[in-house]
């Protein structure tokens, strides 16, 4: 009967997905396409799903684990969403949605050529390919604790079930779809914050755990150490870099954005995960302090098993589903919006482009959604090698960041650099990969990979353009006409920097607050 009811409340979530993507395309079939999905949506519709994209079930069960071994301060990481955001919905979301754009790589080609382009296309796919396949392999080993199906069977089921309703209904359905998901994610959070709060001991008991509670509680590490991945200065400044490259100059991300009604809608959109983002991790840190408090610092081999732990065996079997149903919700969000952004950018990126150049649109559409199937095809590839090896899932984390400083660099210098060509990019490209994996073999934390990359890419990109290659006169009048594109901050878009300077300040006394609840 236990296991029964586990599985009873997935197959409700998976009827929920099948029945909201049947809806969704019988609703939008004749108005939408599968890129941009007519451009219909509202920002909140957006922003719930960029929000939910991001938070993936490594979210859920990552961010609770590093807390439980490394206190607060992880959420320092976190810290730079709002600074991050507001230049992204200034410089960025302008610009593509003003362009007309449906992959963001086309403007590259606009404003250095199609080698360009190119480059940041296929990085786009690869980094998006590995990325995802991680995400798939880590909710298949959940999913397999209460299905009778093996590991390799899981990720076949998931990706295909996954590619089958995107396949369906384009970004329209992944829209709609994340925004069910983030719904049986809040569900989920909900039950087992709850749960958790209701089976807490007596810390007034417990002398010596209250002392580990309170080092877990602080959250401003003030540390200037390179080596360290949760200062404050590595949460500010070196991050930033890295969730620019996400929010800024990212399909996944920014092509939401492109099926709003208009750009200040897209920009909208945007604000909620520059408001909403810190609470959210604020919530999973607090539950990974809860945790720490519940197991009173018992030692796990793996600090990810504990909120699993905590589900599996001290939570009621319906809420063992509801939170297994919360965390397939959590990866079907970021891999439908793979698979679509993905194809779209297979499709107008490479297709279009180099193989059948003069077709309508209707052919387009119809070959980014068989594209769609192939790349959830192409997604399992990682997931399987990460079956046999447990160290790949350590190699694919060095891999993607390698390419960080080319993806935002790229964006950075077609923005902002009149004088930057594409002899200065390629040269760029290289020597941004060359100084992150000196990086790597320095003992230089993760943080700091991407502003790395991110600096050499564009020294060596300026240096490089003023000595080799020219740009064309095309090039120089649109970097020219990108200019009018984007406008003067809103009053709310200025409030993300107040924002900032709140988040940062929270660090400093909240802790002292969660202390007196705790105590």
């Amino acid at each position: 009967m236990v296991a029964y009811s586990r599985i009873l409340v997935v197959l409700i979530y998976l009827v929920f997905t099948i029945f909201i993507s049947y809806l969704v395309n019988k609703k939008t079939s004749n108005r939408g396409d599968f890129s941009t999905g007519g451009k219909q949506f509202g920002w909140l519709t957006v922003g719930v799903s960029i929000l939910a994209t991001y938070i993936s079930a490594m979210t859920f069960v990552g961010m609770p684990g590093w807390v439980y071994s490394d206190g607060m301060q992880a959420i320092a990481i976190h810290l730079n969403y709002p600074i991050v955001i507001f230049f992204s919905v200034v410089f960025f979301i302008p610009i593509f949605y003003k362009l007309g754009l449906t992959s963001i790589y086309e403007y590259l080609e606009h404003r250095f050529g199609v080698i360009t382009r190119t480059i940041n296309s296929l990085v786009f796919i690869v980094v998006q390919c590995i990325t995802s396949g991680i995400i798939l392999y880590a909710v298949s080993l959940i999913l397999v604790r209460i299905l009778p199906i093996s590991v390799e069977e899981a990720i076949i089921y998931i990706s295909l079930f996954t590619a089958l309703y995107t396949y369906a209904g384009g970004i329209s359905t992944v829209i709609w779809t994340d925004v069910m998901q983030s719904g049986f994610l809040l569900a989920g959070c909900v039950a087992i914050f709850v749960t958790l709060v209701m089976s807490l001991p007596d810390l007034g008991a417990l002398p010596e755990l209250s002392s580990a509670v309170a080092a877990k509680l602080s959250m401003a590490n003030l540390s200037t150490s390179f080596g360290d991945d949760t200062t404050l200065m590595a949460g500010l400044i070196a991050v930033s870099f890295l969730h620019l490259s996400v929010y800024g100059s990212n399909q996944l991300i920014i092509q939401r954005t492109l099926a709003t009604r208009s750009v200040e809608t897209a920009q909208k959109s945007m604000l909620v995960c520059g408001y909403g983002a810190f609470f959210v991790y604020l919530f999973f840190s607090l539950m990974g302090v809860l945790l720490f408090v519940f197991y009173q610092g018992q030692p796990f081999e793996n600090s990810n098993d504990v909120i699993l732990d905590f589900v599996f065996n001290h939570t009621h079997p319906l809420i063992v589903g509801l939170i297994m149903a919360a965390l397939s919700a959590a990866a079907m969000s970021t891999l439908d919006s793979s698979y679509n952004s993905m194809a779209t950018v297979a499709t107008f990126d490479i297709y279009k482009r180099f193989i059948k150049p003069d077709k309508d649109n209707i052919h387009y559409e119809k070959v980014a959604r068989r594209l769609s199937l192939s790349c959830a095809m192409l997604v399992v590839i990682p997931a399987m090698l990460a079956i046999s090896n447990e160290s790949v899932l350590k190699s694919i984390a060095s891999l993607t960041s390698i390419f960080v400083g080319i993806r935002l660099g790229s964006f950075l210098l077609g923005i902002f650099s009149r004088s930057s060509n594409e002899a200065g990019i390629i040269a760029a490209s290289i020597a941004s990969i060359l100084a992150i994996l000196l990086c790597q073999s320095a003992g230089v934390a993760w943080p700091w990979y991407a502003p790395a990359g991110t600096v050499v890419f564009i020294a060596t990109g300026l240096i490089v353009s003023r000595l080799i290659g020219q740009t064309t006169a095309s090039q120089l009048a649109f970097f020219e006409q990108q200019k009018s594109l984007y406008h003067a901050p809103t009053t709310s878009q200025y409030m993300l920097l107040v924002f900032a300077a709140f988040t940062v300040l929270t660090c400093f006394f909240l802790p002292s607050l969660l202390a007196k609840v705790l105590f």
